[in-house]
């Protein structure tokens, strides 16, 4: 059984305004006065039909509704699980409503599920995740997720005998009403990674089940054929999600999806809703994005400091960690431009087997990456961003009720040795489920109350640790016996990080206090005079090509 939409929502979300609101519409003044030097008066006429899609959110007095109808906007749809509405605003507008307290404006930005579509080798694609995480292992001693419904934010699960029976319900938000067909393929692919039981390839039990094959799943399906939807379908399925808590028993929600952030996690929307719904108690499992290897690439909601965000390595397709490497396309921290270190952890997320979906996008776009009749070999966070959802679905078999802040404290608290060791790019290691789930209380105190606006731009620290929500700062974790999370040996605790080489003399004594930095040479006119100012840095060679291209982004860098 499955619900075609949420109560209060119109399957048509941008119907026309009812009379009623037409007419209290027209009868608010729109704003004339000059609001941070922009007003609506004034506008040329070549611009003032020009109209744009945005998300609006409130952290005021003023209610977001209000604001938009000041501008003379049209609300599209009201959200509850944020403060905030999707409405077209006249794009001469935007500055003016940005500018009213407490208002801010994002674009009702496109959004893509994250994925290679297809495997990108080195090796044959193979399935030997569950060896390495200790599902296999969790299985024998009758662990399989049961009893434990995940959720899969994504393109629709489509209904194959992997998951007969086991699932509990869905919701379509592109229209179609039909959230069991996955059209483009990355939803069933990823539910497949999650809790698929082998039948479609090989038989129920064999070597290419999912994580927690004995879960429940729950199909949110916000994107068609073309594997994109917009931020408003985004946050109105996440809505549905926490909506639908109690009625499927959600408790773990997959997103395997993102964009480029241009806000801080406290402004941008998605963010906002993706932490509402982890304050609902669902642990919510997020994509780190396929942007890396550079410094500052994880996607939104992956940057938001409260949710779980995946890397992906390459288990080379055997089941012995110690020749696991990372992927070059797993984004890195921290995140732009607030700073938190992410991702969480990493797992498994090259040349994968998982389910296909015959005459679906991803097929037909790479008939090579097929595998037999039933499946198909991917690459991209997404999927291990999935087998960390399956996981958690196995911690709360082992545990139910146990908050979504304590699932992320057991998957972070237990992670083995990553490949790389470095908080911006492997996190804190690598997935162990099995230890996740045998683990006794390791709570995180996390909450995003704390959390500071940061403006766009800003030089973030590359140092673990010191913001209040940030995993790294050992002050938010009970239980662990050495004060901290693992994987923070000697290179992040010890003496590296406190001793001589960041407290000592070389950096508290001449070289960084003496003449040098604060004398003539640092203040003279060389500095602030022409050979500074002109054109030289501001022309064709400072802004052209040889920054932009490849001798900036290649690997030479990483």
């Amino acid at each position: 059984m499955f619900h075609g939409s949420s109560p209060g929502i119109s399957p048509d979300r941008r119907r026309p305004l009812s009379r009623l609101r037409m007419r209290l519409l027209t009868a608010i003044p729109v704003i004339s006065s000059v609001l941070a030097g922009i007003s609506l008066t004034g506008v040329p006429a070549a611009s003032a039909g020009v109209t744009e899609t945005v998300i609006v959110t409130a952290s005021g007095p003023l209610s977001a509704v209000t604001a938009v109808l000041q501008v003379g906007g049209n609300v599209l749809t009201t959200f509850h699980i944020i403060n905030g509405v999707e409405a077209t605003i006249l794009t001469a507008a935007e500055p003016v409503l940005d500018a009213l307290p407490g208002i801010a404006v994002s674009p009702d930005t496109q959004v893509s599920v994250q994925g290679t579509a297809g495997s990108t080798g080195p090796h044959p694609p193979a399935d030997v995740f569950r060896q390495e995480t200790g599902a296999d292992q969790l299985a024998a001693s009758g662990d399989t997720g049961q009893g434990v419904t995940v959720a899969v934010l994504d393109t629709g699960i489509a209904n194959l005998p992997d998951f007969a029976g086991r699932l509990a319900g869905g919701v379509d938000l592109t229209g179609a009403g039909k959230p069991y067909q996955d059209s483009y393929g990355h939803g069933t692919f990823v539910a497949g990674l999650i809790a698929g039981d082998g039948s479609s390839l090989g038989g129920p039990g064999g070597p290419d089940r999912g994580e927690a094959p004995g879960a429940r799943l729950v199909s949110v399906k916000v994107a068609g054929a073309s594997g994109t939807t917009d931020l408003a379908t985004l946050i109105l399925g996440l809505q549905w999600a926490a909506d639908h808590q109690d009625q499927y028993g959600i408790s773990v929600l997959n997103v395997s999806l993102g964009y480029r952030p241009t806000f801080s996690s406290v402004l941008d929307p998605l963010d906002q809703a993706v932490q509402a719904v982890w304050n609902h108690g669902i642990t919510v499992v997020v994509s780190a994005g396929n942007s890396g290897p550079f410094n500052g690439t994880i996607l939104s909601p992956a940057d938001d400091p409260l949710v779980v965000t995946v890397g992906a390595l390459d288990d080379r397709g055997t089941p012995d960690p110690s020749d696991d490497e990372m992927n070059d396309f797993s984004a890195a921290g921290p995140t732009s431009p607030d700073g938190w270190a992410k991702p969480d952890l990493v797992a498994s997320g090259r040349s994968l087997v998982s389910l296909a979906v015959p005459g679906s996008t991803i097929c037909r776009q790479h008939p090579g990456s097929v595998v037999g009749a039933a499946g198909f070999a991917g690459s991209g966070t997404s999927f291990s961003a999935a087998i960390v959802s399956g996981a958690a679905a196995l911690i709360l078999a082992a545990d139910p009720g146990i908050s979504p802040s304590e699932v992320k404290a057991r998957l972070l608290g237990t992670a083995a040795q990553g490949p790389v060791g470095n908080p911006f790019v492997d996190g804190h290691g690598a997935l162990d489920a099995e230890a996740a789930a045998a683990s006794g209380p390791l709570d995180l105190e996390q909450s995003a109350a704390g959390l500071l606006t940061t403006l766009f731009g800003r030089t973030v620290s590359l140092a673990p640790g010191g913001r209040p929500d940030d995993t790294w700062n050992a002050g938010l974790w009970t239980g662990l016996d050495t004060g901290q999370p693992p994987s923070g040996g000697p290179d992040w605790d010890g003496l590296n990080w406190n001793g001589d080489d960041w407290n000592g003399g070389v950096w508290t004594g001449r070289a960084w206090n003496d003449g040098w930095w604060a004398g003539a040479s640092w203040n003279s006119s060389e500095w602030t005079g022409r050979a500074w100012n002109d054109s030289g840095w501001a022309g064709s060679a400072w802004a052209g090509t040889a920054w932009a291209g490849v001798s900036w982004n290649s690997s030479a860098w990483s």
